[in-house]
């Protein structure tokens, strides 16, 4: 049973944004796919980068502000229902199960029975080995933000260590918080960020109603299960995440790969970070793409391939990354996107200021992976998504890659995005 007041967290829908904020934070809907492979790329630098402070500093800055703001609101709350509150957001949001029974103050011991990184880690990549660090950064991150704001405590005053994981087979996640000496010097979240206001409208060439399509998705009852915390739905394990941990991973690495190793570096992280959106794309996606939402709703709209497109940036408009257009489509050979409100630039804007390139990765490997799915493979005739079909599909020759040729941190208008084959 959730919370008294609780329905203050499920988060507010706002068309003019085309964005959902909780506590004053954007969230968007992405899958274990996208976590574990844009967290794992991110640790492949460990050895000489401090990418497991990023992880975990990320979330405690955004969790922080959230549950500060909600219960500056919630005055009457005691430390009890506070804790509650912060257990049924995690749960809520698909990130599993917690409790915070254990921990005061002063710290203490947090218990996961079930959590969205660790599964996913697991059933992505398979068992993770003994001597490695656990995977849960995520949720690290999480547990010490959330403890700060019940304890009224300042961002920072926390540090904390995973000791069990479930990844690796240990039967729950463990997680010790203690005070940190000295404080941390934390930054508080970008909240909203630079947003745009627009409005969403149905596309000229085609019969997909993407009004219709939004409104049907925002109003589904998208939660995690009583029993572990996760939502299962359309073939992947969903999230409804902070969209400013993308942004802050994502960036805090490229700063540090451009600090480490210059333009290389750069270039480097660049590569990587759209490649992380392709996998999005080829997974959340290609599954939305065969699930029954689809084929109840959404194909009885479809009239040819291109209307394929259409109706997955219809659904695409209800996770919450801002508005997707179409702004060109030849078939098998063009896509071109334009995207105003975007979640990366926004947070960009919000925490760093203006770019000196191109920034949004997401919405890069999105719009190549469409034109993979639909022209390259073939989703229509429900492919097996699996490893083996993503490097057939997304790797070989012919294949779809994706420029962003306007980009809104840069300055421009809005992001834009052109897919076509890989000479």
């Amino acid at each position: 049973m959730l919370t008294k007041d609780f329905t203050l967290l499920r988060g507010t829908y706002l068309p003019t944004r085309n964005a959902c904020l909780a506590g004053a934070e954007p969230l968007v809907f992405h899958c274990h796919h996208y976590n574990t492979f844009l967290q794992n790329t991110l640790e492949d630098a460990s050895a000489y980068l401090p990418v497991h402070p990023i992880l975990v500093e990320s979330a405690q800055e955004i969790v922080h502000g959230q549950f500060k703001a909600y219960f500056r609101e919630q005055p009457h709350l005691s430390i009890p229902e506070r804790k509650q509150v912060v257990e049924d957001y995690f749960r809520y949001s698909g990130f599993g199960k917690v409790s915070l029974s254990g921990v005061s103050a002063k710290g203490g011991m947090v218990q996961a029975s079930s959590d969205h990184y660790g599964i996913g880690y697991r059933t992505k990549f398979g068992p993770r080995h003994q001597d490695a660090s656990g995977v849960s950064f995520f949720t690290a991150g999480y547990v010490a933000g959330a403890t700060e704001a019940i304890y009224d405590a300042p961002l920072g005053s926390l540090s904390v260590r995973q000791t069990d994981c479930l990844a690796k087979g240990d039967p729950e996640s463990r997680f010790v918080l203690a005070p940190s000496q000295p404080r941390k010097a934390l930054r508080p979240s970008p909240r909203e960020g630079l947003y745009q206001m627009a409005q969403l409208r149905n596309a000229a060439a085609s019969p997909v109603d993407y009004l219709a399509i939004r409104e049907a998705l925002t109003q589904m009852p998208i939660e995690g299960g009583p029993q572990d915390g996760l939502i299962d739905a359309f073939g992947v394990l969903l999230t409804r995440m902070y969209a400013n941990y993308y942004a802050l991973i994502s960036y805090r690495f490229l700063n540090a790969m451009e600090a480490e190793m210059g333009p290389v570096g750069v270039s480097i992280a660049k590569e990587l970070l759209v490649e992380a959106g392709h996998t999005c794309a080829f997974y959340t996606f290609g599954g939305i793409m065969q699930s029954a939402e689809w084929a109840g709703l959404i194909q009885p709209m479809l009239r040819s391939r291109e209307d394929w497109v259409h109706g997955i940036v219809a659904c695409v408009n209800a996770f919450g990354w801002g508005f997707w257009q179409v702004a060109e489509l030849v078939p098998g050979q063009k896509l071109v996107i334009r995207i105003k409100s975007g979640y990366e630039a926004n947070a960009y804007l919000g925490a760093f200021g203006q770019s000196t390139l191109p920034i949004s990765f997401l919405a890069t490997g999105g719009t190549a992976g469409i034109m993979n799915l639909l022209y390259h493979g073939d989703v229509t005739s429900h492919p097996e998504l699996s490893d083996a079909y993503y490097q057939q599909t997304f790797k070989h020759a012919g294949r779809f890659t994706a420029t962003q040729t306007r980009c809104r941190a840069m300055g421009d208008e809005y992001d834009e995005f052109v897919a076509e084959r890989d000479k």
